[in-house]
């Protein structure tokens, strides 16, 4: 199982973000991302939890405890639909959001 370290840096390299833009989006600093990747150190509560909210990732994962990435679809999603969705529907929706906040992103920067 992956290590925190390890897990991070996997979800800054699949949004494709540096160590400074990641730093920018959670509040914190690149020298402090860097020694969390590096495993020279652990985040506290609050900077875990930002992280896990940034990525949406459950905190569990981010640590290494679990290899259940998301929440579960109960936990999530279940004030929107009573509709059972596939591993695919979720995806799809995930997409969606990751669209929908890449465009807010932009649209802040210009």
């Amino acid at each position: 199982m992956n290590n925190f370290s390890d897990r991070l840096k996997e979800l800054r390299k699949e949004k494709n973000l540096t160590l400074r833009d990641l730093a920018n989006k959670i509040g914190t600093t690149k020298s402090t991302l860097s020694r969390y990747e590096t495993n020279d150190g652990m985040p506290k509560q609050d900077i875990l939890e930002d992280l896990a909210d940034y990525f949406e990732v459950t905190t569990d994962y981010l640590l290494g405890r679990t290899n259940q990435k998301y929440f579960k679809q109960d936990e999530t999603i279940a004030f929107h639909t009573d509709k059972k969705l596939t591993d695919k529907d979720l995806k799809t929706i995930r997409n969606i959001i990751d669209a929908y906040i890449d465009g807010i992103d932009k649209k802040e920067k210009e």
